[in-house]
């Protein structure tokens, strides 16, 4: 295991207790509905317009995530990331699906967020996208994205467009001045959205 990855690792063990203490004692009201207007700053600034032929490409978030899913209630279609078959085994590949109002969300392992009942689509899709709003554990101001580890969007993120604007939502202390260790596949992201802000990391 290399020393980054060991910095990483460590970084993360530090962030998920604190997301634990935090999420033990906070309260949720009206989280995601600052998410959602700090998201359509962010679409002001980067002049996006989602459509259904090139939506926002989201995810479902987890208890201890961002609550994002005012942001998902407010777009149909929209891009969520498969990463399950219906017996709970884990895809080998990056899969997506373009959910609608009329399609459910399952879960068929618990370890991961739920997902749609819509038709599987492949890493292909995220072309389409206008948008990429990606989960993460830490952006510094460089936008170097911390993930969980996983390598998930490590696959997914290079079928974007050239012009496509990534954006990582994290809690606000999850924004960092400091420099996270990064390495030669770590894609920046474009912007940071909080549930206080949106930090537009090109503008900087």
């Amino acid at each position: 295991m290399s020393d980054i990855t060991v910095h990483k690792d460590s970084i993360r063990r530090k962030i998920r207790a604190h997301r634990d203490a935090y999420c033990d004692h906070r309260g949720r009201a009206h989280e995601d509905e600052h998410l959602l207007r700090n998201w359509q700053r962010a679409l002001g600034d980067f002049n996006v317009h989602p459509s259904p032929q090139h939506p926002v490409a989201a995810f479902y978030p987890m208890g201890k995530e961002p609550d994002i899913t005012g942001i998902i209630g407010a777009y149909n279609p929209i891009l969520l990331p498969v990463l399950c078959q219906s017996d709970g085994r884990l895809l080998k590949e990056v899969a997506w699906s373009l959910h609608t109002q009329e399609d459910s969300l399952i879960r068929p392992n618990p370890r991961f967020p739920p997902q749609s009942t819509a038709k599987l689509r492949g890493p292909e899709a995220l072309a389409r996208a206008s948008v990429v709003l990606v989960a993460g554990l830490a952006v510094d101001r460089a936008g170097t994205r911390l993930g969980q580890g996983g390598g998930w969007y490590d696959r997914a993120l290079p079928f974007i467009s050239a012009k496509t604007p990534v954006i990582a939502c994290v809690f606000d202390w999850e924004y960092t001045e400091e420099l996270l260790p990064r390495e030669a596949h770590d894609m920046a992201v474009d912007g940071v959205l909080t549930p206080t802000r949106f930090i537009n990391l090109k503008a900087q």
